[in-house]
């Protein structure tokens, strides 16, 4: 059995948290049509992420899993409903999981980290993790500060375990050429803003449709972190909102975090086309 069978999905697919860019309906959405729908609780409370699980469920019975902010400051309540909850599938991001490690593994918790560069995948390895995510700074939102194919190239010789490549994948042919360079999986986040099932305001997805090649950034906040944003509105900042842009498409105040894959992707399609886009040649 495949590992990604194991985890109760028919591919080797995740869609990315993404914070507050995700709803119960897209990940439902991918979770009934083969791949791992994924909640994003960063910023959320634990009612609020817990009402997202049970309206989940209600859409579907797949496997779907939670992704964690690993600084937000209520990380211990997040993690208690995840438990109550019994999700099986985590992903985590903004630190480290080993203060964690051993309540998510006593609860049966499958745990896939997103890993930025070797120096933490390497970390990682040394926790009972179930996989490592890989992520190229071709993907949206706060990234690191090396693309995908180098980044795989130097993990895939010393990761044991499925090694999932995200940034920059959208179909068929980017998938492929991630597993290539050693990826069993991908983890897909921006083409699924496009999906019908997103709930991303309308000026948010009509900007991504008109992205064109080399119309995203990388832009670094007060902290020097990097973040991808598209280009277009001007003035975006990753210091900005999110969910400013997500719920009212503030060209203001909103951060329209978005890959390198905005580029060719130009219009809204159900979950499932984008998934089989990916999957089939």
């Amino acid at each position: 059995m495949t590992w990604y069978h194991q985890l109760g999905i028919k591919y080797p697919l995740f869609q990315g948290g993404m914070a507050w860019a995700t709803n119960v309906e897209l990940v439902a959405a991918v979770s009934n049509n083969g791949a791992l729908g994924i909640i994003g609780s960063g910023g959320r409370t634990a009612s609020e992420l817990q009402e997202m699980i049970h309206q989940t469920k209600r859409l579907t019975s797949s496997p779907f899993g939670v992704n964690l902010m690993l600084l937000d400051k209520n990380i211990d309540q997040l993690l208690q409903v995840i438990y109550d909850e019994k999700i099986s599938v985590v992903t985590t991001g903004a630190g480290s999981p080993k203060k964690y490690i051993d309540t998510i593994v006593a609860n049966h918790i499958k745990l896939f980290p997103v890993v930025p560069s070797l120096k933490i995948a390497k970390k990682m390895l040394e926790l009972p993790v179930t996989g490592i995510i890989a992520e190229g700074t071709e993907a949206g939102g706060h990234v690191g500060t090396q693309n995908l194919s180098s980044l795989l190239e130097e993990i895939t010789s010393l990761c044991p375990l499925p090694l999932i490549a995200a940034g920059g994948i959208h179909d068929y042919h980017s998938f492929s050429s991630a597993k290539n360079l050693g990826a069993s999986g991908a983890q897909v986040g921006t083409a699924f803003l496009l999906a019908k099932e997103c709930q991303i305001s309308s000026t948010y997805q009509k900007l991504i449709c008109q992205s064109e090649k080399n119309e995203t950034i990388l832009i670094s906040n007060k902290k020097g972190h990097l973040a991808r944003l598209l280009k277009k509105p001007s003035e975006t900042s990753s210091n900005q909102s999110l969910k400013s842009a997500v719920e009212q498409g503030d060209l203001l105040n909103g951060a329209f975090m978005a890959g390198t894959s905005s580029a060719y992707i130009n219009k809204i399609e159900p979950a499932e086309t984008i998934i089989k886009r990916i999957i089939e040649k």
